[in-house]
């Protein structure tokens, strides 16, 4: 990896100093052994998944029969906002593929944290191989949402966290002019901030200091103005409003404007995988 003086990191190499640290802990060698990729036809029927569906299996494997470029590249890289991943072109967005990608025989089970790190290496190693993928970080000066706690306090009910091997709840969000409902169970803060993120125009930053986990389901719709024209179901500013505005009045958080550092990930040149 080499720096810039210009807040630029250029990948060159196949992992970051922290993967790196990952891939010593747990040894193996961060490669694929076998691959197959096939471009799935524009035609193909739709795929539904569970909301919990993974592509990373035990054993250094990932399989997914419909992964996009940038999903892949978003997983490999740990690219927490897919609208900051820039410079894809036209084919590589709408290009779905068929996956399947596994470590040699032998490899040691790991626990699911160590695998998943793994299998970001192997990724990271077979999107340069196949796609020839190459990509920089760069940060930039932005506005973005700062989250902290509203005068009053928190006001969502605070729940005692999930046992081991349960994690913290999935947090869901539907939005729209005419209003919205977020529902959480055991969620933490940093779940609420993934679920708002695809809806925000702007990154969220959590100055709350909350580390607890939630229960909450909460619903809100717009007035209605006598004479007026009815709320669209579409998502625009005012969608937006309504959301901050209900974070403060029913969460007790507040979204606050403000501008911060803003990490992009830019891809440099990537081509249609080569064949199997």
């Amino acid at each position: 990896m080499a720096f810039s003086p210009w807040g630029r990191t250029v990948f060159v190499a196949l992992a970051s100093a922290s993967a790196l640290t990952a891939q010593q802990r747990t040894e193996p060698a961060a490669t694929f052994d076998v691959v197959s990729i096939h471009a799935v036809p524009p035609n193909a029927p739709p795929v539904v998944r569970d909301i919990n569906f993974t592509p990373v299996l035990p054993g250094g494997q990932y399989i997914d029969s419909r992964a996009g470029l940038s999903f892949m590249i978003g997983f490999a890289y740990d690219v927490k906002n897919y609208s900051k991943l820039v410079g894809l072109p036209n084919w590589a967005k709408e290009q779905s593929f068929a996956v399947s990608a596994k470590a040699a025989q032998g490899l040691p089970v790991l626990p699911p944290p160590e695998n998943s790190e793994q299998v970001r290496l192997m990724m990271r190693a077979m999107l340069a191989d196949r796609f020839h993928l190459q990509l920089h970080t760069e940060t930039r000066r932005e506005p973005i949402f700062i989250l902290d706690v509203a005068k009053g306090g928190i006001r969502i009910r605070e729940v005692d966290p999930p046992v081991p091997p349960a994690k913290d709840g999935y947090v869901g969000l539907a939005l729209g002019d005419d209003g919205g409902r977020l529902i959480g169970k055991k969620s933490t803060i940093a779940g609420l901030i993934r679920a708002m993120i695809p809806w925000l125009p702007r990154p969220v930053v959590d100055q709350t200091g909350l580390r607890g986990y939630y229960d909450f389901d909460v619903k809100w719709s717009a007035l209605e103005t006598p004479g007026g024209p009815r709320p669209n179901s579409g998502l625009g500013p005012e969608g937006i409003a309504l959301l901050i505005s209900t974070m403060q009045s029913q969460f007790g958080l507040r979204l606050v404007d403000s501008v911060g550092s803003v990490e992009y990930w830019v891809v440099d040149h990537v081509e249609p995988p080569t064949d199997n």
